[in-house]
């Protein structure tokens, strides 16, 4: 039996072929008349000219169709597969950072105990320069992070030193230590994100489960629940960036997915009343219940739509939380030192 899951879901898939069908169906009765008068030739230009806006709207129709499919399946492929690794991939290597592991140490051969302690002080003054500095309560002059782009940097600068240089001089072990610390504390993440569309999307699974238990060992599922475990890392917010979210929405959450599921149950509460004959007001239990009823499938169809729109979500709260601050895997970090210091060497040469 066709389940009402994998419906929706062939409704969007194969939408528009149903609609680019529709004018195939329709048949040319211009040929069959070849052999009338001339004087009907206005009124089949009238008939064309009728169904021109039919057309251009079945193609509008169909263009919806195909965009949403766009969304929809876009979402899945560059959230799941893509971005994804990626977010777990950075969250694993910020809770690492200074992890005391001898397999990741690779100190170069052609530098001596001096050479590397002369480079990470370089790069700790660095690291000390690209900060935001602040006055803290008792006066003292200090520096914290405030973007994601200075998180990267520190990580990076932190990561180097760590794994690459192993500086023996105390007062520079003392100064990446304090330096680990702040990026410890200003990259400690928080779930911020919706919990109607984490419920929308858990539903999704749920109602799956109900309909027929071995639709969840469908391939779908497996990616729906990446794309649910994509949405919630996503949405972790580094305290920096909570801390600015906090000052201009003065709210740790958005709430846009929120606010309109609250209003739409908000429409249970609307009572209504009806006067026959300039009688006294009596409520009109049977236009609630109409209302009532048509209010629950809308928001059973808003909860899909929802729902499906997970990995979208994700995307969007990837590119707010991550697209600054993401561990590049690619990138060795003497690549990331040639890049960053190099560009220095040249601009004081120039």
């Amino acid at each position: 039996m066709k389940k009402l899951i994998f419906f929706i879901l062939l409704v969007f898939l194969f939408g528009t072929i149903v609609v680019q069908a529709n004018p195939l169906v329709q048949t040319d009765e211009t040929n069959s008349t070849n052999t009338e008068q001339s004087a009907q030739t206005e009124e089949l230009t009238d008939t064309e000219q009728t169904a021109t806006p039919t057309d251009n709207e079945a193609e509008s129709k169909g263009g919806g169709i195909v965009w949403m499919q766009l969304i929809f399946g876009g979402s899945y492929l560059l959230g799941v597969f893509i971005l994804f690794p990626l977010v777990v991939y950075t969250n694993y290597h910020e809770k690492m950072l200074g992890d005391e592991n001898p397999d990741k140490y690779k100190i170069p051969e052609d530098l001596s105990e001096n050479e590397r302690n002369d480079r990470a002080e370089q790069v700790l003054q660095g690291i000390e320069d690209k900060l935001t500095p602040f006055t803290d309560d008792e006066g003292n002059e200090m520096v914290t992070i405030t973007s994601g782009a200075q998180a990267k940097y520190v990580r990076n600068g932190l990561n180097y030193i760590h794994t690459r240089l192993c500086p023996t001089d105390p007062l520079l072990k003392a100064r990446t230590k304090e330096f680990l610390g702040v990026y410890k504390d200003r990259t400690t993440r928080e779930y911020t994100g919706s919990n109607w569309i984490l419920g929308c999307a858990i539903g999704i699974l749920v109602f799956m489960g109900f309909m027929d238990i071995s639709m969840l060992l469908e391939p779908f599922t497996f990616i729906h629940l990446i794309g649910i475990a994509f949405y919630y890392l996503s949405s972790r917010t580094a305290k920096y960036a909570l801390e600015k979210r906090m000052d201009n929405f003065k709210s740790r959450k958005l709430g846009i997915i929120g606010g309109v599921m609250a209003a739409l149950f908000a429409g249970f509460s609307i009572k209504e009343y009806v006067s026959v004959n300039g009688g006294p007001w009596q409520r009109d239990y049977e236009s609630e219940g109409t209302s009532t009823l048509m209010l629950i499938v809308v928001i059973i169809m808003a909860a899909f739509f929802i729902g499906f729109l997970v990995a979208f979500f994700g995307v969007l709260n990837f590119v707010i939380n991550y697209s600054t601050s993401f561990v590049n895997p690619l990138k060795k970090p003497e690549d990331w030192y040639q890049a960053k210091f190099n560009e220095q060497r040249v601009a004081v040469v120039s």
